[in-house]
């Protein structure tokens, strides 16, 4: 009499491959619901993001890297389109309102003509404002602001060190300093003008 042969045992899936398509949908939820959170306050507003470095960053409260108040801070190089060095240092004893941004962003530019009406408005109030590019060429950025006329000062950081010192890993990302160098307030993403203006009221 021959001998049936049994069916062979279907192989099972390895644990960690079940497990591989579910923990990937949750990771891409949370970078989702990270790039579309505000860091200042107010309802999230969709955007273009640049992701550059997910740097934890300084907090509200803290002393603003690179200020006359922090001494201590490493050094943060930035460059105007002129080609002349920018530090925040000579902006010591008045409320700064650094913008970091590229010129490849919808938002940014959006933004640009609240931004420019918000300065306008407090500049002889003593406000600085200082456009910061962490991702193009000064060149790059010249090109832009010739087609573009830009109402308040450019820079463009020539190392990584601003990226890192803030935790900037989108723009446009806002941080409002006041006169001590403390920094008040801070939002991820496009501003409307009655944001800026409760931002501003922080360090005014």
């Amino acid at each position: 009499m021959t001998q049936e042969t049994p069916p062979p045992i279907p192989r099972r899936r390895p644990l960690l491959a079940l497990l591989a398509v579910p923990v990937a949908a949750l990771i891409v939820a949370g970078l989702t619901f990270l790039a579309t959170r505000p860091l200042g306050g107010g309802a999230a507003q969709a955007s273009f993001f640049v992701i550059g470095s997910a740097q934890p960053g300084v907090q509200l409260g803290q002393i603003a890297p690179g200020t006359a108040q922090d001494p201590a801070a490493p050094a943060l190089a930035l460059s105007g389109l002129d080609g002349a060095p920018v530090n925040l240092a000579n902006f010591g004893g008045k409320p700064i309102w650094l913008i970091f941004w590229k010129t490849a962003c919808e938002p940014c530019e959006s933004e640009a003509p609240d931004v420019a009406a918000a300065y306008a408005a407090h500049r002889d109030g003593g406000l600085v404002v200082l456009g910061v590019d962490l991702w193009d060429s000064s060149a790059a950025v010249q090109d832009y602001a010739d087609g573009h006329p830009l109402a308040f000062p450019i820079a463009v950081a020539t190392t990584s060190s601003f990226m890192d010192a803030y935790g900037v890993w989108g723009a446009p990302t806002h941080y409002f300093i006041d006169s001590a160098g403390i920094i008040q307030d801070r939002y991820f993403g496009p501003m409307s003008r009655d944001l800026m203006d409760q931002s501003l009221e922080k360090i005014l």
